[in-house]
Order: structure tokens, then C-alpha cells, then sequence
């Protein structure tokens, strides 16, 4: 797909602060008025980290929440270009470009589940107010992290009403005691008309086992945000190509940052996908 550029910019906004959440989660909050005027649920934007060459390519960062003409990214200090970021003070500028990528369908109508891992939380809270201004209320959001600290905080995922969050870590510091899969097992009995989903890619891959091991219809509605490699976040380095079924169901290849990052469940590959190296490997 060629990229449409058509809602893009690049912008330089000042940072209003980066705060640390624990467990080595931060939200960094920028002042960037294009990008929060034209971002939608699932897009993403590209951050320039630092003012040198080193390192040369942006980073891409859903954008997690926009408020007047702020916006907030997710993101953990794992990398020289998000070390950078987290070392940002107030009043330093920011250069992005944005928005970016296709985002998720947004209903207007029945009961939605979100299941977030990890730093799959970020693109849920721009997703739930966007539910909610289209009158969707029953919203469930299943948190799930490797420990407790790790855990966005549920007051975060909506503001000012909190959606109803439940919690599953890995080691059984908070809430549920296992996977965020087993949540979900137990919240297809309502029948949701919609699941989104965001986080590492196995997890991912596990969402899409548990709802064809669950023997359940599948939601009109469901949708992945998937990670993969985006050096220039439009389309050209090819870096973030994943396997998808066409219409033949043989695998084809799309691009994340053009095609997705959020693509229907039912079109990934998800052989091919789990088949793919790390994202820390290319």
C-alpha cells in the first residue's frame, strides 16, 4: 500500500514532561497541536531522538492519548534512541512526524474487549475515549504484564471515567495469576462484539489461538496492532514487512506502517509470524 501522507506533518512540539509510571514504563507528554488535532486511535508517530545523527532513525511510538493540543507516548528506556527520550526535560523540543499508519475501526455500538500486553497498552486510551464519544460504554480492558510494576495504571487507559480494567500478571504480584489469555477465555461469555489487541506479537498470536480454541463465533470486529521494525514509518526501508493471507489465502507480504500497524486478526499469518526473528534482531 502506498503510504498516505496526506494527514502527516512534521512538527516540533516542546516536551511538557516525561514521568516515570515504575517498573520502567514512562509517558512522555508533548505539546504538539498537529498531531493532536489529526491522530486516531491505533496511528503512530515517528520521534526524533536527540539532536545528533546518532541515532539516525526516528523511533515509532503509538500515540496513546491526545488532549487539547497535547499528546502522551508509552514507551520503556531499552535503546540509545528511547534513553534519549526519557533523558528529555520540560521545555526541550520535540521533532516528530505524524500521524502515521492505518489505526482501528472504531464501533459505535455493543460490548468491546481491549487486550493489552505490556506496552501494548499505548494506543488503548485514545481507543476507549474514541469508543465512548460514538456512545460505546460496555468497555472491558485486560492488562496484562510480566509483574505488577509493569502494569499500566488502570486509571490511566480513560479520563476522567475509568473503564472497568482487569489485571493478570505473569508472576502473580496483582490480579490473575497467569496469562492475559486466560482473562480473556472468561470474557467470551459475554459475547463481545469487538476485540482489539496490542502487544508483543506472540501474545498476539495467543489471542488468536484462544478465540479459535474457545469454539466462540468471532466477533465481527477484531483487531491487532502488530509490532515490527520501522525505520522510516512510510513505506520506503521495507524494514517492517509481515506475512498476511490474501485473498487466496496464500501469505503475502504488507508493510506494517502502511498496511497496518493495526490489521484484521483474521488476515495475519500467524505461522509466518511466529516463524519471523525478534524485533530486537533486525
Amino acid at each position: 500500500m502506498t503510504a498516505d501522507l496526506s494527514r502527516a506533518a512534521l512538527e516540533t512540539g516542546e516536551v511538557l514532561v516525561v514521568e516515570r509510571l515504575g517498573g520502567g514504563l514512562l509517558e512522555l507528554v508533548a505539546r504538539l497541536p498537529h498531531l493532536a488535532a489529526n491522530a486516531m486511535p491505533g496511528t503512530f508517530a515517528q520521534l526524533r531522538c536527540g539532536t545528533s545523527t546518532t541515532p539516525l532513525l526516528r523511533r515509532p511510538f503509538s500515540v496513546a492519548w491526545t488532549h487539547d493540543d497535547t499528546c502522551g507516548f508509552v514507551f520503556e528506556a531499552v535503546g540509545a534512541g528511547t534513553r534519549l527520550l526519557a533523558a528529555l526535560q520540560p521545555g526541550d523540543p520535540l521533532d516528530t512526524l505524524g500521524p502515521l499508519g492505518n489505526g482501528f475501526s472504531v464501533v459505535d455500538s455493543g460490548s468491546v474487549v481491549c487486550v493489552s500486553g505490556g506496552l501494548g497498552c499505548a494506543p488503548f486510551p485514545l481507543l476507549i475515549n474514541a469508543l465512548r464519544r460514538r456512545g460505546v460504554e460496555d468497555i472491558l480492558v485486560l492488562n496484562g504484564a510480566r509483574t505488577a510494576t509493569r502494569l499500566y495504571p488502570a486509571e490511566r487507559f480513560a479520563r476522567p471515567a475509568v473503564p472497568v480494567v482487569a489485571e493478570a500478571t505473569d508472576d502473580g504480584t496483582r490480579g490473575h495469576h497467569g496469562p492475559v489469555t486466560e482473562l480473556l477465555q472468561q470474557a467470551l461469555s459475554s459475547r463481545p462484539t469487538a476485540i482489539y489487541a496490542c502487544g508483543p506479537n506472540a501474545m498476539l498470536g495467543a489471542v488468536m489461538g484462544t478465540l479459535l480454541e474457545s469454539g466462540a463465533d468471532l466477533p465481527p470486529t477484531l483487531e491487532a496492532s502488530l509490532e515490527a521494525p520501522m525505520g522510516c514509518g512510510f513505506g520506503t526501508c521495507l524494514g517492517c514487512a509481515l506475512p498476511v493471507l490474501g485473498e487466496d489465502r496464500v501469505t503475502v507480504w504488507k508493510l506494517c506502517c502502511t498496511d497496518g500497524p493495526v490489521m484484521p486478526m483474521r488476515d495475519v499469518d500467524w505461522d509466518g509470524l511466529r516463524a519471523l526473528p525478534g524485533a530486537d534482531v533486525a
